[in-house]
């Protein structure tokens, strides 16, 4: 049997019979010369199963440049799909890196939002204070006209109030000039109910002396002397008592007269320690009222 032609067909050589022994009288052929069925089957099979194997087996049977070919072709799709996972593996690096740092510039950005929403609400809170300080200021400065001055520090008012509209020399009881400006400071603390009133006495440097006692006339003859009166002097024994006596003249004022809830009043002395001139000691005579959230 030869090897299968192009067509995958397997041929089988002719046998040539020589034509002598057909011939031959001594050899004799049998009676029964044609082929049987099984024989005829048996053939066909073979046929059909030379055919098959033509179409199947020479596929397989490849010459040594096409394996060749098909290795390197192996060998280029193994390194291209090497360098595509390489690539995917690189890309999925770089989309894990750009996730992360998506996350934190969210994360970044949300802070960023709440931190400009926080300076804005606080930025509302002190333009609202700073209004309400300045219609204070304005409330007071309207009460007292010209008879002191209204300053203002963060979430302190302060007014400041001359003495001798409010009090005689070395006296602590107000007069009728004084009675009337803290009526109209009582009427505008009254609007003013968030506020702590504090009511702090201040003098000058000028001590308290106490006058000599009076020289006693002289005794005439037979005259019994006269009895020792204690001498006159002032009041107070030095500004400190002089400037607490003033405070708590004006906090007992605004309780009883003004109708100030004494919770909110308090007086304090300072004496003549804490001078606003050095020159002028009219300015350092003074009652101060100074105006402070509640809460503190």
């Amino acid at each position: 049997m030869s090897p299968p032609d192009e067509s995958g067909v397997m041929v089988y050589p002719k046998v040539q019979v020589p034509k002598g022994r057909e011939s031959d009288p001594g050899l004799k052929r049998p009676k029964s010369a044609k082929p049987s069925r099984t024989a005829y089957a048996m053939l066909g099979g073979a046929a059909v199963l030379g055919v098959v194997l033509g179409f199947v087996v020479r596929p397989l049977v490849l010459p040594d440049a096409e394996v060749d070919t098909l290795a390197s072709k192996l060998v280029a799709e193994q390194k291209a799909t090497k360098l595509q996972a390489e690539k995917a593996g690189f890309f999925e690096k770089e989309a894990t890196e750009l996730r992360q740092s998506s996350e934190d510039m969210t994360k970044k950005l949300t802070d960023a939002t709440a931190a400009k929403s926080a300076l804005e609400t606080k930025a509302s809170e002190l333009d609202k204070k700073a209004k309400e300080i300045t219609a204070v200021e304005d409330r007071l400065k309207a009460a007292i006209d010209k008879s002191g001055s209204v300053t203002s520090e963060g979430d302190e008012v302060r007014l400041q109030l001359v003495d001798k509209v409010l009090f005689k020399v070395a006296d602590d009881q107000l007069t009728d000039k004084g009675k009337l400006l803290i009526d109209k400071v009582a009427g505008a603390l009254k609007d003013l109910p968030d506020k702590q009133v504090w009511v702090q006495g201040h003098t000058d440097d000028q001590p308290i002396v106490n006058p000599p006692p009076p020289k006693a006339p002289p005794l005439k003859k037979g005259q019994k002397p006269a009895p020792v009166v204690a001498p006159v002097g002032p009041r107070f024994a030095s500004n400190w008592e002089l400037s607490a006596a003033r405070a708590l003249t004006v906090v007992h004022y605004l309780q009883d007269v003004g109708k100030i809830e004494p919770s909110r009043l308090a007086a304090l002395a300072f004496g003549q320690y804490r001078p606003v001139s050095k020159a002028n000691k009219g300015a350092n005579r003074r009652i101060e009222i100074v105006l402070y959230p509640k809460h503190q």
